[in-house]
């Protein structure tokens, strides 16, 4: 026969009264089918907890069981039915006991005779549910489970209340120690509160998180206090040292020979021990208190521990491990107030040139050496960052005289980099350009409240924009015309926003002459900013805030817009122009690149005859299989490409071989250097028969004497520009000049 006591509870027929009370542990039955409660009664009849009886309470709806709850504070336990009024009425009625009634001490059982409603496991955690079971499962047995459990947690939920008047000042200063943010704050904190529980002098308290290298000493007190952030080994004490272990080895705390140690764990990958030195017995009052404590404050412990790595991920620079911009810019909001301070930002020259020919990884290498030389060279900084990329930034105690100080802070940069760098088996020389500024003691910022970090970075960025431009590898200074040309520049660049809108570029066109014949034989578009405030402006008025701003790229398409309508319009006037027309490499290097160009096509109902794209040879830095394509689109629609510059820039014989060039350009330097220099002269012959070898056309630019071109001529060269011929003219001057030239017509 089976046992009883595992046999399904029966329901009977009977009903029995609504509701009944008595004294012991109260469990409120809620459920629409009398015969449930009934069953239920008869299960637990004559049952007890810890020599206290159980006494059931019967409601029979939702409804009727929020009301009873509200007015009876101390029911342990509800046995609540899934679906009765709905399908959803026990789970609303679990989320108005929790939410409205805010009883987070109850116990909330679940039971259905439905299994197709049964809550999903997200559901139970979401709305504190301790138990589910389906009714058909519920045995005698399995139902007094059930109870015993809910009433154990319900008994630990209302000793921790009882313990609660007692706890006010815990709970007071664990409010304190969550508001600091600093894991080493925070532990501090916990040392000196468990000092006052205890009666104690925070001396000889100490407290170590586990991590994967071992336990670290986060705060000390005391005789401690000269060990926060070192491994617990440095402490130099074996017993304490193994008592700590332990605790970490047992994952809870105990008594010590020497003291308590106190065991923190609240779900946190680094869980943390205390010990705590007790020299006199401590009674079991304030040592239950201070358990109570370390379990009140294990959960902030775990959120001083969370803070710490987001401010770590938020200050830190993970390749190089020194503060990243925002942690910089915070160390001199510290700083710049109680101190003169020198703010350089640098940035790494040739750094470019080796991350694409040596690799990242070289280059992560070498960016990691460069600043552990920072940091060994400049042991007085107050911080060295990494801002990212292969800018790097020191704020450095300033002496008085900042002029006397420049030359001397120059110098110090450059001996940080004359030897070079060993990494990862290659040796790499680098030079840095420079930007400084010199704060005054008690700034507090900017005149519009600006931080004082951000507006000393700001200086020297604009110190170190004009170093790069006209003084590379060397420091340069802020001053106030730095920032007044800033100023200025941002309303220009405000001003060429409008003028894409307004369209007011426009073309000029610089003729191409073959140097036997002298007639001409093609133009090369150059960009003009007509500014209704300023007039005409020439490209190195304007060119540079275009590309750092990216409108350089809605500027290419609108000039090769402008190009294709010129060149028709020469056409109907009997004109047949070959326009060359100038791409950044910013441009090129655009997903989009070739979807920009065919839209352009498209607007104009044209096709790329006669239309040469003039790309430089930065465009090929990296090596970027993107740009290979992206060129062969280009050759592959009919626009001819002409590399320019060539000569000045990356020259590798590998891109060379790979590149579908029509043309290549001399560059103006190597024309203008010819007859004064044999190596110009020798390069430019070079050039020539790299041509030769991939079949590309010789186009000299820069052309301003008659010697140069006689020059050219004899070596071979056909075709030039420059102001010996005619500089860059509008659309209307150069077709009268071209036909002053006896241009033959288009033939039809």
């Amino acid at each position: 026969m089976a046992n009883p006591a595992e046999a399904l509870i029966h329901i009977e027929d009977d009903r029995g009264t609504a509701r009944q009370s008595g004294p012991g542990w109260r469990i409120l039955v809620v459920d629409d089918d009398e015969q449930v409660h009934l069953a239920t009664r008869l299960a637990l009849e004559g049952m007890d907890f810890r020599g206290r009886l159980l006494t059931l309470d019967s409601c029979y709806t939702a409804w009727e069981a929020f009301e009873y709850l509200a007015g009876t504070p101390d029911i342990a336990v509800v046995l609540l039915d899934v679906v009765m009024e709905d399908e959803r009425a026990g789970l609303d009625l679990v989320r108005r006991i929790r939410e409205e009634l805010r009883n987070d001490q109850v116990r909330i059982v679940l039971r259905t005779g439905q299994p197709g409603y049964a809550p999903e496991l997200e559901v139970i955690r979401q709305y504190d549910i301790n138990d589910y079971k389906a009714k058909t499962e519920l045995t005698v047995t399995r139902l007094a489970s059930s109870i015993i459990t809910a009433l154990r947690s319900y008994e630990q939920i209302v000793a921790l209340d009882r313990h609660r008047r007692g706890l006010e000042q815990v709970i007071k200063a664990s409010a304190d120690l969550f508001s600091e943010r600093s894991l080493n704050e925070f532990s501090a904190g916990v040392l000196i509160q468990l000092a006052a529980q205890m009666g104690i002098e925070p001396e000889g308290l100490l407290c170590a998180q586990g991590t994967v290298d071992g336990p670290v000493i986060v705060a000390a007190a005391g005789r401690f206090a000269g060990h926060i952030r070192k491994p617990l080994a440095s402490l130099g004490n074996m017993e304490i040292e193994a008592a700590l272990l332990e605790a970490f080895s047992r994952r809870e705390g105990f008594k010590s020979r020497g003291g308590d140690i106190l065991y923190l764990q609240s779900g946190s990958a680094h869980p943390a021990a205390i010990y705590m030195s007790t020299p006199t017995p401590v009674d079991e009052q304030k040592r239950d208190l201070v358990r109570l404590f370390t379990i009140n404050v294990a959960l902030g412990f775990e959120t001083a521990t969370l803070f710490e790595h987001l401010r770590s991920v938020a200050f830190t620079d993970p390749l190089t491990a020194l503060p990243n911009r925002a942690g910089f810019i915070a160390a001199l909001d510290r700083a710049a107030s109680g101190q003169n301070l020198v703010v350089i930002l640098l940035d790494l020259d040739q750094f470019h040139f080796i991350n694409a020919r040596l690799g990242f990884q070289v280059a992560d290498a070498l960016l990691r050496a460069v600043g552990h030389r920072l940091v060994a060279n400049f042991p007085e900084a107050v911080a060295v960052s990494r801002f990212g990329g292969d800018r790097f930034a020191l704020a450095l105690p300033a002496p008085a005289q900042a002029d006397l100080s420049l030359a001397l802070l120059e110098s110090r940069l450059e001996v940080a980099f004359e030897t070079g760098f060993d990494v990862a088996g290659r040796h790499a020389s680098l030079s840095a350009t420079s930007g400084c500024t010199f704060t005054v003691t008690g700034a507090t910022g900017g005149p519009d409240g600006q931080p004082a970090g951000d507006l000393l970075v700001q200086q020297a960025s604009l110190a170190l924009k004009d170093a790069k431009l006209r003084a590379r590898g060397r420091l340069i200074a802020f001053n106030l015309e730095l920032e007044r040309r800033n100023h200025a520049g941002l309303a220009l660049l405000a001003e060429f926003r409008a003028a894409l809108r307004n369209r007011e570029l426009v073309l000029h066109y610089q003729p191409k002459l073959d140097l036997m014949t002298g007639r001409p034989v093609g133009v090369e578009a150059l960009v003009r900013w007509q500014s209704p405030r300023h007039g005409l402006l020439m490209p190195a008025q304007f060119l540079d805030l275009a590309e750092a701003s990216g409108l350089v790229l809605p500027m290419g398409l609108q000039v090769l817009e402008m190009a294709i309508r010129q060149r028709r319009a020469w056409r109907t006037e009997g004109l047949d122009i070959p326009v060359a027309v100038n791409v950044c490499a910013l441009q090129v290097q655009q997903a989009d690149f070739l979807q920009g160009i065919d839209g352009v096509l498209l607007a104009q109902e044209a096709a790329a005859e006669g239309i040469e794209m003039e790309i430089t040879e930065s465009v090929f830095v990296g090596d970027d299989a993107r740009t290979f394509d992206h060129i062969q689109g280009l050759r592959d629609r009919g626009f001819g490409v002409a590399l320019d510059d060539f000569g000045t820039g990356y020259s590798s014989l590998s891109y060379l071989n790979r590149l579908p060039a029509t043309t290549v350009k001399i560059d103006r330097r190597f024309v203008q250097g010819m007859n004064r220099d044999a190596k110009s002269d020798m390069l430019v012959r070079a050039i020539i028969q790299v041509a030769a070898v991939i079949d590309a056309k010789v186009v000299a630019e820069g052309v301003e004497t008659e010697d140069q071109a006689e020059r050219l001529r004899a070596l071979g060269v056909p075709v030039a520009q420059g102001f010996l011929y005619s500089p860059g003219l509008p659309a209307e001057e150069l077709a009268i000049w071209w036909l002053k030239q006896d241009a033959p017509e288009v033939k039809d």
